[in-house]
């Protein structure tokens, strides 16, 4: 066994762990984030279990015994949730759907004697497994025979890795041209997790062949899980399009027709026909985009309602009356009209701190807001608007 597994294996593990930090201290935490948080933490806990294996630093951490059958079990129901919800981010899940728990659970209950066995137990174990590679598989997992429980799970999650990638081929086709033009960075991603996690277990598949016909463990696959693992990672953190659909894909409100880029000046709320003469919803239009109040990421209902001298429900009823949308409408159009009509900073500046500047409070509520009134995230229109 090369010594340069349990540093590559620790490596992964760690290099995961800061994945999942810099995704929560950007985003607001969601049932989609919670999923794909899931699905790495998988990853990563079976990585460092083998830093523990290899490094024999197991012996001082016993909770890692057994304990990656259940992450392994728990992978392909989280996986299929994930890309489910990220194809379909208006629909809810089914009771049904419980079902893809069942195998986790039954996982659960069968490594729950082992997680339960004294240390000492555990210690003599493992060191049966330093002295003869197979000792762990020809052992019962609970109520799996012996060298059974990880090719099934490895199995079922190729399986569901299969069957997952068919179904974004199945959505894109159903959904359209419009839906792959809109979403082609988050099909990418999807896709390349498709990849990842395919060769992923494709590799340790490979591993348990080694070691159950060879006695050996498998040093390359090893390594190239690594080395996949950490490109994977670094793809996501370089990809700005695909974390700004971290909720999920964009679906055209119209699948048959094609795309187009709105007007800038389409954002921006004007005042309905029947007043647009009216000299009070002139000046309370003019007071609003003139002050450029809306810029104060604080700026909200009541100190609207401050700075025309008007009640606050009055002033909510005003605005729907007056422009026919909502008092929240109303001021993110105005924001992302700002934002757009200032496009040319953005080439200067970061994406992200002309945000804030043009009165958004964090990245979730400006790409939801993005996204819902535009019709793309920022990235994606920044890019096909300098070519048009």
């Amino acid at each position: 066994m090369s010594d340069f597994v349990p540093y590559m294996s620790f490596l992964t593990s760690a290099t995961g762990l800061l994945f999942i930090g810099y995704i929560l201290t950007r985003f607001k935490l969601s049932f989609t984030l919670f999923l794909l948080i899931t699905i790495v933490f998988s990853i990563v806990y079976l990585e460092f279990y083998v830093y523990g294996l290899t490094s024999r630093h197991i012996l001082h951490m016993l909770f890692l015994y057994r304990s990656p059958n259940f992450f392994r079990a728990l992978f392909p129901a989280a996986f299929y949730f994930y890309v489910w919800k990220m194809l379909n981010p208006t629909k809810k899940l089914k009771p049904i759907h419980a079902l893809h728990l069942v195998f986790p659970l039954l996982v659960l209950m069968a490594i729950m004697p082992d997680l339960m066995l004294p240390d000492q137990e555990k210690i003599n174990i493992l060191n049966g497994f330093y002295k003869n590679s197979t000792h762990l598989l020809v052992r019962n997992v609970g109520f799996f025979p012996a060298k059974t429980l990880q090719p099934t799970s490895i199995i079922i999650c190729l399986a569901y890795v299969a069957y997952l990638f068919y179904y974004i081929l199945q959505k894109q086709k159903e959904y359209g041209e419009s839906f792959k033009y809109l979403n082609k960075n988050t099909l990418k991603w999807l896709k390349v997790l498709c990849f990842w996690f395919f060769i992923f277990y494709i590799l340790q598949l490979i591993q348990f062949l080694n070691l159950n016909f060879y006695a050996k463990l498998d040093d390359p696959s090893q390594l190239l899980k690594c080395i996949l693992s950490i490109c994977v990672y670094s793809f996501f953190v370089a990809t700005p399009d695909i974390q700004e659909n971290m909720d999920g894909c964009i679906i055209p409100q119209n699948l048959n027709k094609e795309f187009k880029l709105p007007s800038i000046e389409s954002f921006l709320p004007i005042l309905l026909n029947e007043f647009s003469e009216d000299a009070q919803a002139i000046k309370l239009d003019a007071t609003v985009k003139e002050t450029k109040c809306f810029l104060d990421s604080d700026f909200d209902l009541q100190k609207c309602a401050n700075l025309l001298s008007i009640h606050e429900q009055k002033l909510s009823k005003e605005i729907k009356k007056l422009y026919g949308i909502s008092f929240v409408e109303f001021i993110n159009r105005l924001k992302i009209h700002y934002f757009l009509s200032n496009m040319d900073d953005y080439k200067q500046y970061t994406l992200e701190s002309y945000m804030y500047s043009s009165g958004f409070k964090n990245r979730s509520t400006f790409y939801a807001a993005f996204k819902k009134y535009v019709g793309v995230n920022p990235s994606f229109y920044f890019k096909e608007s300098s070519n048009t």
